[in-house]
């Protein structure tokens, strides 16, 4: 009775995470080595008291676990399974994320300010309002993710996928996005002050109102982009390709087109 009185303290999600933090004892056996022992007490504490700054997490299974507002600060989360968890405004700032699935996970309003994400998958994930200051999400996946004000300023996107990607009204200034997937990609109103986007694909984007200032698109594919109302400054375009492009003033530039496709 006494220990049913204790269980009943807890909410129900906070049971669902208690129960997870079973399941990874479980999982790992009832035995675990050293290493997997203090990765078992770090989840525990991670599960029951949403916080674990420098802990080590490398491989923890937390699909659909409710962490919002949690303290991961220089965690180690490498290959964690984090899709569809709940991460809303957490603290995951210098955490080590590399080749996690964070797949249609929460991170609107999460701290990542110099998080590593490097070949990360973030499908469809929440980030409005998250800040990315100088993270490392080189080689990450994050198609068709939310990114409503998100901050990427100083970040290292190189060769990431962020094919229709919903970046309105961001910030990524000095941000690196060489050879960067951002096919069909909502950059309405976003700014990039310097701005790295050599070789990247821009094709089908829509660049309107955003700001590139000091900006570099040499080798960029801006075929069939929107830049309607763009405030570009001092940004260099050596080698783009211009095919369907809608410029500032609205006026089409077929330069690169193949005459084939400019005919259509």
């Amino acid at each position: 009775m006494k220990n049913a009185r204790q269980w009943a303290i807890f909410s129900g999600q906070d049971r669902t995470n208690i129960q997870l933090w079973i399941y990874q004892v479980v999982f790992w056996g009832l035995v675990p080595t050293a290493g997997m022992a203090e990765n078992s007490t770090h989840l525990q504490r991670l599960l029951i008291a949403r916080e674990c700054n420098g802990c080590d997490l490398q491989g923890a299974i937390l699909q659909g676990a409710d962490l919002a507002g949690a303290q991961l600060a220089r965690a180690n989360l490498q290959e964690a399974n984090l899709r569809e968890a709940i991460l809303t405004g957490g603290d995951l700032r210098a955490a080590d994320l590399t080749g996690a699935d964070l797949s249609e996970a929460a991170l609107a309003q999460a701290d990542l300010t110099e998080a590593l994400l490097l070949d990360s998958q973030l499908p469809g994930t929440s980030l409005n309002k998250a800040t990315f200051l100088g993270a490392n999400l080189q080689g990450a996946d994050l198609t068709g993710a939310s990114a409503f004000e998100a901050i990427f300023r100083e970040a290292d996107l190189t060769a990431a996928n962020l094919t229709e990607i919903s970046l309105i009204q961001g910030n990524a200034g000095r941000a690196t996005l060489a050879s960067t997937n951002l096919q069909r990609a909502d950059l309405f109103a976003t700014t990039f002050i310097g701005t790295d986007f050599t070789n990247a694909n821009l094709s089908e984007a829509d660049l309107s109102n955003s700001r590139l200032v000091r900006a570099t698109l040499d080798g960029a594919n801006l075929t069939d982009a929107n830049l309607t109302n763009a405030i570009i400054q001092s940004s260099t375009f050596e080698g783009t390709i211009f095919c369907r492009t809608t410029m500032p003033d609205q006026v089409q530039n077929n330069r690169d087109c193949p005459e084939s496709l400019e005919l259509e």
